[in-house]
């Protein structure tokens, strides 16, 4: 008999690195609109054979002021019951250039074509967005606010359920983003499997905090997993 399921609901941050560029058109005239043309860059060429007009993968759509976690919450609740397709939206920061910008980060659109309608109805729930600048385009550090659905596969060990080929492990503490940055180029360098992207954050568990490490990768199982988190763990003083 198969041991049940162990199924979790968490709230938390997770902190990554990506190449953003400015979006020049399909958004709202006078906008300001960010992409992810490679959201994994750890996995090189993982969208490469995709065409770049096929769909959206990552968009940041930069707000004029912050917004609490409840007002971008019921935002998106409320859009969710019209809109055409089933999006995810997460409230964040994008540090770039020196500059910081509040921002919703948007995946699972089916086209191009959607982000207007959907900063549409951002802005009918009283969300404004920053007005675009000159053309960015850069490595930037994104801090997202987000809610995970896991299932628990040992003990601190997880695979998320709304997001493909994501998996994570709880980590002993904080690791500031430098050190975690280093870290993580030492295990790609002693491992035969280093094409993974990470991530660190935390999630919130029993009125506490809990550090975690998100490792993404297309062909992600079990044995990868727990073999990628005994390295991590191995070298994290």
């Amino acid at each position: 008999m198969s041991s049940k399921k162990i199924i979790l609901q968490r709230y938390g941050n997770l902190l990554k690195q990506e190449s953003l560029v400015t979006m020049q058109d399909k958004i709202l005239p006078n906008t300001f609109v960010l992409e992810a043309p490679e959201p994994f860059p750890g996995y090189f060429g993982y969208y490469s054979d995709i065409p770049s007009d096929s769909k959206p993968l990552y968009i940041y759509l930069v707000l004029k002021k912050l917004y609490t976690l409840e007002e971008v919450t019921r935002a998106t609740q409320n859009i969710k019951k019209y809109f055409s397709s089933d999006f995810n939206a997460a409230a964040g920061n994008v540090h770039l250039y020196n500059k910081d910008y509040d921002v919703i980060r948007v995946r699972h659109l089916d086209s191009f074509n959607e982000i207007i309608d959907l900063q549409a109805g951002y802005s009918d729930e009283g969300i404004e967005f920053k007005k675009k600048p000159k053309n960015i385009t850069g490595q930037a550090i994104i801090r997202l606010k987000k809610f995970f659905t896991l299932e628990e596969i040992e003990e601190g060990v997880y695979f998320d359920l709304d997001e493909k080929d994501h998996g994570y492990f709880t980590i002993p503490h904080k690791l500031p983003w430098k050190y975690f940055e280093d870290l993580t180029k030492k295990v790609k360098n002693n491992w035969d499997f280093s094409k993974f992207d990470a991530a660190v954050g935390h999630f919130h568990q029993n009125f506490g905090v809990v550090d975690m490490v998100r490792i993404y990768n297309p062909n992600i199982d079990r044995e990868y997993l727990m073999g990628i988190r005994k390295l991590y763990l191995d070298r994290i003083k």
